[in-house]
């Protein structure tokens, strides 16, 4: 299959930006979504694009109460909805994608309340309906936002697109930020190749997306995921990893939006093309088109840092689905107990380093990585309370009045909690599941929410400092990326390592 009859991807580079800025190292055309040319821009000229007259969209706010893969299933649900007073209507977000003979049909329906006019309404249904962290507050987009975008003295009501006029030629875009909510949030500028386009967002405000096709997509997410330095058949795995997880999600983790993914963690990391290797270019060409299948659908493979020694399972994380390719397991030759689902196993499991592979005291990394996993494989964070409880009252911006403990609640199979009570002298809040709980206790993200709590008392018997004891680097499901990064160290193909972690799948060439 030629580049220009690959699938293409659109990443959210920038999502909210009152101006946005660029250059392009070949001359490009500025044009309409219809094929318009406005004018020709010159090469390494520095443009920027604003935003006049605009007005958000009207959106109203729903919960979605399930999510499932046939419309019977959806439909029956609705009826049980609908014995109990509560109406509900059918989503079907997704694509449909025509590969030559194949088709990839990645949607699912989800059943959704009706709207709300604020997101605070849609959180209490979301609250009365169902156990913390089964359902999600979703966006409904009544009226598009309206708006203009100036550049060199055109006015365009819909969206611009940047088309540079070499196929070598690339984009330089300004202020895109990088580790959004962590602490290495920064902005910088990203080199793009393929098209930028320039669009307003629900707000009213701009936003810049990067139109190219999906195998240029991947070289340089395997290579911003981790380094070049890694062995080929790790970059191999997590490069069939990502294509699986963009084919099978595409059109869904931003439903409401007018691209794909976004550039940052939340989806895949995609820094354009500066940390492309020789290494990179070569893992996406060994493995052009093969993704991971099961009962012929795409997989939407997730991945994380380091598992810590159990991996997690999907319904432990996200909604309560159990995906048969996203399910527990140990990471390594030798079985650990699990499930991890209380107090005294978890204690066990974090003090002791156990022989798996993302276990680096053991296993050492051979290759560079931009973080030290020894400190990630088992970790300690200590705060005094009074920090703590002021953390949380700004993440929660909720205020529970003194903080007097934290109770631990269910928790999945690798450890990590599914949901945790914080008790306030005002009010206790039950967070659920596992990132609003990484993002309720700290100013960044917790590494993981496999983690148990010790506290130091004062001399009237009070908590003085809770120290938090963990394990893992992120939500431990699917590929431990530290963990295959051992195992390719170890002699594993990358045919291996993704039957490890993820079970009942198999691979297969959708295109070429």
């Amino acid at each position: 299959m030629k580049t220009g009859d690959l699938p293409a991807v659109r990443i959210g580079m920038i999502q909210e930006a009152e101006q946005i800025t660029f250059k392009c190292t070949s001359d490009f055309k500025a044009k309409t979504l219809d094929g318009e040319t406005l004018f020709v821009g010159e090469k390494d000229r520095e443009y920027k694009a604003t935003v006049a007259n605009s007005a958000p969209a009207q959106i109203d706010y729903c919960v979605r109460m399930a999510i499932v893969a046939e419309k019977d299933e959806a439909e029956k649900l609705q009826r049980e909805l609908q014995s109990k007073n509560i109406d509900s209507v059918l989503w079907h977000p997704g694509i449909v994608l025509e590969l030559g003979d194949t088709t990839i049909d990645n949607r699912e329906y989800w059943v959704v309340s009706k709207g709300y006019a604020s997101k605070n309404e849609a959180e209490k249904f979301a609250q009365d309906y169902q156990h913390i962290g089964q359902t999600l507050v979703v966006k409904e987009i009544v009226e598009e936002a309206q708006g203009e975008i100036a550049l060199e003295g055109n006015k365009i009501t819909e969206a611009l697109r940047i088309e540079p006029q070499q196929d070598e030629a690339f984009l330089f875009l300004k202020d895109v930020t990088v580790g959004i909510e962590f602490h290495w949030q920064h902005k910088r500028t990203q080199k793009l190749p393929g098209v930028l386009e320039i669009d307003i967002n629900h707000q009213g405000k701009l936003a810049a997306i990067n139109e190219l096709d999906i195998e240029t997509y991947l070289v340089s997410v395997n290579s911003s995921e981790m380094t070049f330095e890694n062995p080929i058949e790790l970059l191999k795995a997590q490069t069939i990893a990502a294509r699986s997880t963009i084919l099978a999600t595409m059109g869904k983790h931003h439903y409401e939006e007018k691209f794909h993914l976004c550039s940052d963690d939340h989806c895949q990391c995609y820094h354009g093309v500066e940390n492309i290797s020789d290494a990179s270019v070569e893992a996406a060409r060994l493995t052009c088109g093969e993704n991971l299948l099961y009962h012929d659908r795409v997989c939407d493979a997730r991945y994380a840092k380091i598992c810590g020694g159990v991996m997690e399972g999907f319904n432990y994380v996200w909604d309560d689905r159990e995906i048969p390719y996203l399910v527990p397991g140990t990471d390594g030759k030798e079985e650990l107990d699990y499930p991890l689902d209380n107090g005294e196993k978890v204690k066990e499991y974090i003090d002791s380093h156990p022989d798996v592979f993302c276990n680096t005291e053991k296993y050492k990394i051979t290759s560079s990585l931009p973080y030290n996993t020894t400190e990630l494989f088992r970790w300690k964070v200590s705060y005094d309370k009074k920090e703590l409880e002021n953390i949380i009252r700004e993440k929660l911006r909720d205020d529970i009045g003194e903080l007097i403990d934290l109770i631990p609640g269910e928790r999945g199979a690798s450890g990590r909690l599914v949901y945790l009570d914080i008790v306030g002298s005002k009010k206790n809040v039950r967070i659920g599941k596992e990132l609003a709980i990484r993002r309720a206790l700290s100013k960044s993200h917790l590494y993981s929410a496999c983690f148990y709590i010790t506290r130091d008392l004062n001399q009237t018997g009070k908590i003085e400092t809770f120290h938090l004891h963990g394990a893992g680097w992120g939500h431990g499901v699917g590929l431990c990326q530290v963990g295959a990064t051992v195992m390719a160290q170890l002699g594993y193909n990358y045919k291996e390592i993704l039957s490890h972690y993820y079970k009942e799948s198999s691979l297969k060439k959708l295109y070429s």
